[in-house]
């Protein structure tokens, strides 16, 4: 792949850039689209494609979409003269896909956007035996727009987030015994780092900083002083963590939360709830004074949990097999997407999942979520456990594998290669478990993916002069002369999850308007249709005006800046010309859902609904049909329904005297998946996970005090958890 480099001048705290997205790209930078061979997705894209080196687009809830959906950013581990992976050799890397463009913007790490705006921080590393003022580390501000950059600060290794305001751009600055403290540096030229008040006890994922609201969430790593078993008992199945609550100069920090049973934790892209992984999708509403209920989102459940979108109805994750999972949380429905199948072997179970983690994030419409894959998604086979027997496994189909070769089995960390002899259309034969070391005691389990171990490995033809993989897998595998050595990196990709929002066309005031689709931050334009036909080349965009060529039936489709389109909107017929003006936002009096009113079946107005012995209430959106259902009793709400986008009830929600008394989340296929009981002062009482193996929580005034998994109990005693009855 043939990058364009920038051409950098420095003076002084400012750094000059010439010539960005100057240069044609040849095919071999262009975005590779392809349908997917299992799964929902309309499609999928591969941004890179090079299996020799790892390209890596951030931490799972540290965002690698621009603010306008246009770039993507990532780092891009080079090889230096020794081994791949190297902080000296890492590049900081954005990705146009509106140019379908790959930029090199300056050797460093931590790539970072701002929250409103397209400016792009990372870490500029300087060699040690440079010019006093050029040691160490440089924070560099971008204006991706502009051209420029900009030195903020010295001395800071590892970036988070800015502000919701992109006043601040936070950090963590390690001192010389290793600890980490929290620093805020302000958004302008060689600035003076911060360091934030109090004893943080933080680590890499401990300081989130909600995106539209001024607060930070940091995590106490001394909880298990805080809150654990009595000694000697040390089979808790959940592990606590205490979260503290902080403003934006890192004061006015709250007591400690205990949340129990949650890792990998985010923010949603509205920054409405603080999101908690590693089980059913569920989250903290941001204003719920400490301490507070922990609430069930949606239907599904997910290991790193992300946002996907900036309205934050949509969060994503992962699961199984880096399956890629969304949740829609207007209706709580949830649903797997991809299965990415990033995995590396290993001959050991211990959690060395970094280098294979496909950290997703959706971008800012939630119409794509970036992830990164160690394997070939494009040519790479893949083959489904029907039944395993003796040294036979059965699949649904054994196409694109070799005749004999070597399969995958990914299972806990390290998974398994297996050698086969030789296949049928529907079977692998001759296995020998327990290739390389890697554990032949993994089950192979119906309905789990087996991919090839020969689709993983770098292809010869690239193997000469490459340099030692990175220390960590060499300390892990050891033998410099397994196979194991030459498994891929990981590239980047998109996988398309829905259409772009359809924008709406109304005429008023004798004009015709343009209003943009619900989610319209990465729309690029519109284009106009009459009676079918496109009327202009080019896409319209936010503030133009356009002459409307007579009679006739009118539609848009809006156009991301990657060239992904919506369906067309309502159409709407006009018996003469008129002026089409682009509006940026929705008018404050227009609205995408209207409600109406039934008694026994029959449209009626409020007025008479709210007098009937019972009525319904439906939330009809524009687009999507009836959203919601509402029951009343003589004017009293007793139970509320949220609906997908098949009309099945979701979310389930039930009122006594108009107060949330219980609430409920189905799958799509009717199955009863959680129940949570409120009291009447407002705080959860009970969480049950109607599971194989139920799960149960109790609690007092948002304080877990009892939890049941199966028939063991464990309860809370002072601030240590007991095995109890």
């Amino acid at each position: 792949m043939r990058i364009v480099q920038l051409t950098v001048a420095s003076t002084g705290g400012l750094v000059f850039v010439c010539g960005l997205f100057c240069c044609a790209m040849p095919a071999a930078a262009q975005v590779e689209r392809f349908k997917p061979r299992e799964g929902d997705a309309i499609e999928v894209w591969r941004i890179t494609n090079d299996p020799t080196v790892r390209d890596h687009a951030n931490y799972h809830n540290t965002q690698c979409w621009s603010p306008d959906g246009r770039y993507l950013c990532f780092t891009h581990y080079a090889a230096n003269d020794r081994e791949f992976g190297s902080t000296s050799a890492a590049e900081i890397h954005l990705y146009d896909l509106h140019l379908e463009e790959d930029v090199t913007v300056d050797h460093g790490t931590d790539p970072r956007w701002a929250t409103l705006h397209n400016w792009l921080f990372y870490v500029r590393h300087r060699p040690e035996d440079g010019p006093r003022h050029e040691k160490g580390t440089h924070v560099m501000w971008k204006d991706v727009a502009g051209g420029q950059s900009t030195r903020i600060a010295y001395g800071i290794r590892l970036l988070k987030y800015t502000d919701c305001d992109d006043r601040w751009l936070y950090g963590m600055q390690e001192l010389a015994d290793r600890r980490r403290m929290p620093v805020r540096i302000p958004i302008k030229a060689d600035s003076a780092a911060e360091t934030l008040p109090g004893d943080w006890q933080v680590g890499y994922n401990s300081l989130m900083v909600n995106p539209v609201h001024p607060m930070i969430v940091s995590r106490d790593h001394n909880y298990r002083d805080f809150y654990y078993a009595t000694e000697g008992t040390r089979d808790i199945p959940f592990v606590a963590r205490h979260f503290f609550d902080h403003d934006l100069a890192g004061e006015n920090r709250t007591e400690p939360f205990p949340v129990m049973e949650g890792s990998h934790f985010s923010w949603s892209g509205d920054g409405s709830y603080f999101l908690l992984g590693n089980g059913q999708m569920r989250g903290r509403k941001w204003d719920e004074p400490l301490p507070c209920n922990i609430h069930f989102l949606a239907a599904i459940s997910s290991g790193d949990v992300s946002p996907c979108g900036r309205s934050g109805r949509w969060i994503c994750g992962d699961a199984g097999v880096a399956q890629i999972r969304v949740a829609d949380l207007r209706s709580g429905d949830g649903w797997p997407v991809l299965e990415t199948n990033s995995f590396l072997c290993f001959p050991t179970n211990q959690d060395f999942s970094g280098p294979y983690d496909i950290d997703l994030k959706g971008s800012p419409d939630g119409t794509k979520i970036a992830f990164v894959s160690t394997y070939n998604l494009k040519d790479g086979p893949v083959a489904r456990i029907q039944d395993f027997a003796g040294a036979v496994i059965q699949v649904n189909s054994t196409d694109g594998f070799p005749e004999q070769g070597r399969l995958i089995n990914a299972s806990g960390f390290g998974g398994e290669v297996l050698g086969y002899e030789r296949k049928t259309d529907t079977t692998f034969e001759g296995l020998t478990r327990g290739l390389y070391g890697t554990s032949p005691n993994t089950r192979l389990r119906a309905g789990h993916p087996l991919t090839s171990f020969e689709a993983m490995l770098i292809p010869e033809r690239l193997r000469d002069g490459l340099p030692l993989p990175p220390r960590g897998i060499r300390n892990v595998i050891r033998d410099m002369d397994s196979p194991l050595m030459l498994q891929r990196s990981s590239d980047l990709y998109a996988v398309v999850v829905r259409q772009p929002d359809r924008p709406h066309l109304r005429r008023i005031a004798g004009e015709v308007q343009l209003i943009p689709g619900e989610n319209h931050w990465e729309t690029y334009g519109y284009h106009i249709f009459k009676d079918g036909r496109k009327i202009a080349d080019d896409p319209l965009r936010a503030g133009a005006s356009f002459a409307l060529p007579g009679k006739g039936a009118y539609t848009a489709i809006a156009v991301e800046w990657s060239g992904l389109e919506s369906k067309p909107s309502l159409p709407l017929k006009m018996p003469d010309g008129a002026t089409l003006t682009v509006l940026s936002e929705e008018p404050s009096e227009f609205s995408w859902t209207r409600d109406r009113f039934l008694v026994q079946g029959k449209e009626v107005s409020e007025q008479e609904a709210k007098r009937s012995e019972e009525a319904v209430r439906e939330t009809i959106h524009l687009h999507d049909g009836v959203i919601g259902r509402k029951w009343y009793r003589r004017g009293e709400l007793v139970e509320s329904h949220d609906l997908n986008l098949e009309g099945k009830a979701i979310r389930r929600l039930f009122y006594e005297g108009g107060q949330l008394v219980r609430r409920e989340y189905h799958d799509r296929n009717g199955n009863h998946i959680s129940t949570e009981l409120f009291g009447t002062d407002g705080y959860m009482t009970e969480s049950i996970q109607h599971a194989s193996t139920p799960r149960r929580w109790w609690y007092e005034r948002g304080v877990p005090v009892k939890y049941a998994r199966g028939s063991q109990v464990y309860v809370k005693d002072g601030t240590r958890w007991v095995i109890g009855s």
